[in-house]
């Protein structure tokens, strides 16, 4: 019975991994038409504000995903290889302060 437990809460936390996960990614999709917007007097700033609230976001999210699957490589891989996405997005987008 407990070799059953633990494999319930394996799955549970894989999904719970992988729906994080795909929040994290929808956080960093959102925030891809303001990359190479420039700002201007004229342009709108809640355009830099939100890609930045969703930059946060998906690294929050991203972070959490990682603390639950701790122990998967593959899981490390693949955070590892979207914070690197998040951190070249960050840097195109324009700052909203």
């Amino acid at each position: 019975m407990i070799v059953a437990n633990e494999k319930l809460a394996l799955w549970l936390r894989g999904i719970l991994a992988a729906g994080l996960y795909t929040v994290a990614v929808g956080m960093l999709a959102l925030c891809l038409p303001a990359v190479g917007a420039e700002t201007t007097p004229t342009s709108d700033p809640d355009t830099a504000a939100g890609a930045f609230f969703c930059l946060v976001l998906s690294t929050v999210f991203l972070a959490v995903t990682a603390g639950i699957s701790r122990r998967w490589r593959s899981a490390r891989l693949v955070c590892l290889l979207h914070l690197v996405l998040i951190v070249i997005v960050w840097t195109q987008v324009p700052s909203p302060f």
